[in-house]
C-alpha cells in the first residue's frame, strides 16, 4: 500500500492487515506537533482497479515512535473505510537465516507507481540488534525514501516476514567502487513485541515454547550458568568446519531451578518477539548474561516427544518444503537448516535415543544445538557424547589455524599499538594478544580436547580471536583517517607559509609565532589532531588578515615531546 500526506506526496508504504489496518514505520507519518501525530494521510491500494485513496489516522494505542536508543519506529493506521480483505498481507514469523532472498515493494520518489527490489538477507543490525541487514541483489536494488513501511517478502514461501525501516551508504570519505549501500528491515517477531495487537494477522509457530518461557523476575541465581549459555548464544557457530557439528550437552538435574530459570531467561531475552520484557531487570543482570536479540531460533520442551514431533516443529518453524515425501524428516532433509535450537528434556523424550540420532541429521544440516538433559546417566547423553565426538585431525587442524590467528592478531595489535600511540584521542589496544596466546596452549592440553565439549570451547576462543583482531583494525583504520587529516594539514601548512614567505617579513613577523605552533602541534606526539587543526586555521586567517587588522591570539605551545 501506498502512504501519500493530504497534498498528495509520498511519505512511504504500509501492509494492509485485514480490512482497515495499516501495518507501517512511525516515522513515515508526518509530524504535527502532538505526542501522536493526529493528522490523517491517504492510503491507496495500488494495482488494485477502481479503489480510491482511503483517509487514515494512527489507531489508538498503536503509534511507537523511535525510542531513544533508536528502537521502535513502528505504528498501526486505522482506515476510514474498510478495504476488500483478500488485499491482506498476512505476516509470517519466519528465522531472518542469512542468504535467503527476499522481495520488497516500494514507491521511489521518481517512480510513485512502485518498484521490486531483491536482495538477501544477510544477518542481524541495527539498534540492539532489533534490525535485519538486507544486502541488495545489484546496487540498485537498495531501498530509498518511499520505501518505509513496505513488506519483505521471502522468496520461496511468498510470505511477509518483515518491514523495511531504513538504509545504510558508507560516507563519502570511501571510494565509490568500495562503498556499500545497504537496507534494512524490521522482522514479524520483533514487530509483535512493540505492538502485541498485531499477533492477530501473525502465523506460523512461535520461537520459544510456553514451558520454557521465563517471567524475567527474580534475578539470575546461577551467574556462571547464565554467562555461559549468553556466551554460546552470542558466539555463532564455527562456520565452513566440515564435519565438526556444534552440539552442546548440558545437565540441568530435576531440582536445580536456579540454572533451570537461568535457561529460561536466556532463551526468552534471545527470542525476538519476547525480549522486550522487565527492561529495568534486564539492565540490572550481571555482566555477561544477557544474549543478543535474535540469537535464538527455537527453543522446545521435548518432554513426552517423538523425533518425528520435533521434526514436524522443526520443518513448521523454518517452513520448509519438499517434493515428493512431504514428511518432516523429508523436509529436513531437501533444505540446510542452519537454526540455532534449544532442546530440554531430550531423556524425557518417547525414545531419548532416536531423538538424539535425529538430532544429529539436524546438525549436518547446519544447525547449531543444545541439548539439555535432566539425568546425567541418561543413555540419550552417552549417546550424543559419543554421535558428537569430532575427529581428532580436524581439532588439530583448527588448533593450528587459530594459532596462525592468532599470531596474526598479535601481529596488528603491536602495529595498532604503535599507531595509534601518535594520536591523542586513540587509547590504543589493550594488549589482548598475550593472553590469547596462553589460552591457546591451555587448549591444546585441555582434558576434554578429545570430547565434542571442546567445540564450543574452541569456537568462543575463535570468537575471542576474532574480537582482538577487529579492535587492533578499528583502531589501525581511525589512525589511518588522523593521519590523513594530518597530511591535509601539513599541505595547508606549507602553502600558507609559502605564502607568508613571499610576504615582507619585517611587515608580517607577528605570524611567525603562529607558523610555529601550528607546526608544533603537528609534530606532537601524541597529536592532538583537533587542536592541530585549530592551530592551522588560526595561521590561515591571520595570513589573509590585511597588516594592522585584528590578529588571532598567540597560541601556548602543546605539552609534551614532538617527533
Amino acid at each position: 500500500m501506498r502512504i501519500r500526506s493530504a497534498a498528495g506526496d509520498v511519505l512511504g508504504a504500509g501492509i494492509l492487515l485485514g480490512s482497515d489496518t495499516v501495518l507501517t514505520c512511525a516515522h513515515v507519518i508526518p509530524d504535527d506537533g502532538s505526542a501522536v501525530p493526529a493528522t490523517p494521510v491517504l492510503v491507496d491500494l495500488v494495482g488494485v482497479h477502481d479503489a480510491r485513496p482511503v483517509p487514515a489516522r494512527v489507531a489508538e494505542g498503536c503509534w511507537v515512535p523511535q525510542l531513544p536508543d533508536s528502537c521502535g519506529d513502528v505504528a498501526l493506521l486505522r482506515l476510514s473505510e474498510p478495504q476488500p480483505a483478500q488485499h491482506g498481507a498476512p505476516l509470517y514469523r519466519l528465522p531472518p537465516l542469512p542468504r535467503r532472498p527476499v522481495w520488497m515493494f516500494g514507491f521511489p520518489e521518481d517512480n510513485p507507481s512502485g518498484l521490486w527490489f531483491t536482495g538477501r538477507i544477510a544477518g542481524p543490525a541495527g539498534p540492539r540488534s532489533e534490525w535485519v541487514q538486507l544486502n541488495p541483489d545489484s546496487p540498485g536494488d537498495v531501498v530509498r525514501r518511499g520505501f518505509s513501511g513496505a513488506g519483505v517478502q521471502d522468496e520461496s514461501s511468498r510470505h511477509i516476514i518483515g518491514m523495511i525501516v531504513s538504509r545504510y551508504d558508507d560516507s563519502s570519505r570511501v571510494p565509490i567502487a568500495e562503498r556499500r549501500r545497504l537496507s534494512y528491515m524490521i522482522p514479524v517477531e520483533t514487530i509483535v513485541r512493540h505492538l502485541p495487537g498485531v499477533r492477530r494477522w501473525v502465523s506460523g509457530d512461535r520461537g520459544v515454547d510456553p514451558p520454557l518461557v521465563s517471567r524475567l523476575v527474580g534475578g539470575v541465581q546461577d551467574v556462571g550458568f547464565a554467562q555461559r549459555l549468553a556466551l554460546w548464544l552470542r558466539r555463532g557457530g564455527p562456520a565452513g568446519r566440515e564435519g565438526i557439528a556444534d552440539v552442546e550437552t548440558v545437565v540441568i538435574a530435576a531440582g536445580d531451578s536456579d540454572r533451570y530459570e537461568a535457561l529460561s531467561r536466556a532463551v526468552t531475552l534471545a527470542d525476538r518477539e519476547l525480549s522486550g520484557g522487565d527492561q529495568e531487570a534486564v539492565s540490572a543482570a550481571p555482566h555477561g548474561t544477557v544474549p543478543p536479540i535474535g540469537s535464538l531460533d527455537l527453543a522446545i520442551d521435548v518432554t513426552g516427544w517423538s523425533d518425528t514431533d520435533v521434526a514436524r516443529r522443526v520443518a513448521d518453524r523454518m517452513d520448509l518444503r519438499a517434493d515428493g515425501d512431504t514428511s518432516p524428516l523429508s523436509r529436513i532433509r531437501a533444505n540446510a537448516v542452519p537454526l540455532t535450537v534449544v532442546a530440554v528434556g531430550v531423556d524425557r523424550a518417547v525414545d531419548q535415543e532416536a531423538l538424539v540420532r535425529f538430532l544429529r541429521v539436524l546438525a549436518e544440516r547446519g544447525s547449531r544445538l543444545m541439548l539439555v538433559f535432566r539425568d546425567p546417566d541418561a543413555p540419550g547423553l552417552r549417546l550424543a557424547e559419543r554421535l558428537f565426538r569430532p575427529d581428532p585431525a580436524r581439532v588439530d587442524a583448527w588448533l593450528d589455524e587459530l594459532a596462525a590467528s592468532v599470531a596474526h592478531a598479535g601481529e596488528r595489535e603491536r602495529e595498532a599499538a604503535e599507531r595509534g600511540a601518535r594520536f591523542a584521542s586513540l587509547s590504543g589496544p589493550r594488549g589482548d594478544a598475550s593472553g590469547l596466546r596462553i589460552n591457546l596452549l591451555r587448549l591444546r592440553g585441555d582434558p576434554e580436547l578429545r570430547s565434542h565439549h571442546i567445540v564450543a570451547k574452541l569456537a568462543a576462543f575463535e570468537h575471542a580471536v576474532r574480537t582482538v583482531a577487529a579492535r587492533a583494525e578499528a583502531t589501525l583504520r581511525a589512525a589511518a583517517v588522523q593521519q590523513a587529516a594530518v597530511e591535509e594539514l601539513r599541505g595547508l601548512l606549507t602553502a600558507y607559509s609559502a605564502m607568508l614567505g613571499a610576504m615582507a617579513a619585517s611587515e608580517r613577523a607577528e605570524l611567525f609565532p603562529l607558523q610555529r605552533a601550528a607546526h608544533a602541534r603537528l609534530d606532537a606526539v601524541p597529536c592532538d589532531v583537533p587542536e592541530a587543526r585549530r592551530a592551522v586555521d588560526r595561521f590561515v586567517r591571520a595570513v589573509h588578515t590585511p597588516p594592522g587588522g585584528p590578529q588571532p591570539p598567540p597560541e601556548n605551545p602543546p605539552r609534551g615531546g614532538s617527533s
